[in-house]
């Protein structure tokens, strides 16, 4: 490789992850995922040194990421990187693996088993052999995945089906706030809720109301930095919902494959971007099916389910009142809609 150690202006950055400047992507993804993991904000509220190491690892494994950042890094070190290139360590983390509050809603990202998996894979072994095995016993644990997220979510939503609306829409309400708190929580909040409410409006035959409109709360105050890529991760999983009807399911599940092999071969945050909106959108889609189209339910049933799940996805997007969150991504209160069919 040519990131040798003494072509390298500066190794600040693989001092922060501790690797070699000759480390892999693969060695890097890990040295991140295990430092980061062990300060993260979520693990470590109100510590400033846990908080400001965090920051580091994120800004590190950034560049060192991303082959073109790299090696301008190399070349010319830390200063020649624009202030424009950062993205929030929270969205970095969160987009790579998820978030521990929020696993019961998602489970672990497919692209972390694969990872997990293809380390476990015989290192003799030829890469593109080692992939390909990985990425067939990727789809075992996905399926086991999506398994314990329609159980959980069933559950969740049973009390809905049985009549106990109102205890529902206060369990259901007092989660969101709870999880609004955590790092990149009203990101997640938007991102599930999305799909199990446009999953669940599909199913009752409405039309949808949120989606490439107006209600994106603006940037701005202390909070601007933090926001702006939330809410662009938000439109971007509200862009990946519209594109899966557009698409066959398995032209949309190859896409999903690539972009775990790209993300091997020729890392950019863009593909993990993706990966991670697809992954999600993806799971919870096959969520909503099942639960939503379980042969053996009576269709009066599978109707309450439809509407536990579209309750359940407005209070986690959490645009309208009264379920409006300070940190809400989206305000639909304050958008008029032309068509007054188009309800909220």
């Amino acid at each position: 490789m040519e990131h040798l150690k003494g072509m390298v202006r500066e190794t600040g950055y693989y001092d922060t992850l501790g690797v070699n400047v000759d480390a892999t992507y693969f060695e890097i993804r890990k040295a991140y995922y295990l430092k980061a993991t062990q300060v993260h904000p979520d693990k470590n509220p109100g510590d400033p040194k846990a908080a400001e190491e965090f920051r580091a690892l994120g800004e590190a494994f950034q560049v060192l990421s991303d082959p073109t950042m790299r090696a301008r890094f190399g070349k010319h070190g830390k200063l020649c990187i624009s202030q424009d290139y950062w993205i929030h360590t929270d969205t970095t983390y969160c987009i790579m693996f998820g978030s521990e509050p929020f696993e019961d809603y998602i489970g672990q990202f497919a692209m972390n088993t694969f990872y997990s998996l293809l380390e476990m894979e015989e290192e003799t072994l030829d890469l593109e052999v080692r992939k390909e095995k990985a990425i067939e016993k990727m789809g075992a644990f996905r399926k086991e995945r999506e398994e314990k997220l329609i159980k959980f979510m069933k559950d969740r939503i049973q009390p809905f089906v049985d009549g106990r609306k109102d205890e529902f829409v206060k369990w259901v309400d007092s989660e969101a706030r709870t999880l609004s708190t955590v790092a990149c929580g009203e990101y997640m909040l938007h991102s599930i809720g999305h799909v199990y409410w446009a999953k669940a409006r599909q199913k009752l035959g409405k039309k949808r109301a949120f989606g490439g409109l107006d209600g994106w709360v603006e940037n701005k105050g202390p909070r601007a930095y933090e926001m702006r890529p939330q809410i662009g991760s938000a439109k971007e999983a509200e862009r990946v919902v519209l594109q899966q009807d557009m698409m066959e399911p398995e032209d949309f599940e190859d896409r999903f494959r690539t972009r775990i092999i790209q993300d091997l071969e020729a890392p950019t945050f863009g593909i993990r971007w993706d990966a991670a909106m697809l992954d999600l959108v993806i799971t919870l889609s096959n969520v909503s099916h099942a639960i939503l189209n379980e042969p053996t339910v009576p269709e009066d049933v599978l109707k309450l389910r439809a509407e536990a799940l579209e309750m359940f996805g407005m209070i986690f997007q959490g645009a309208t009142a009264p379920f409006l969150r300070e940190g809400s991504l989206r305000n639909e209160d304050e958008v008029e809609y032309p068509d007054s069919d188009m309800d909220v």
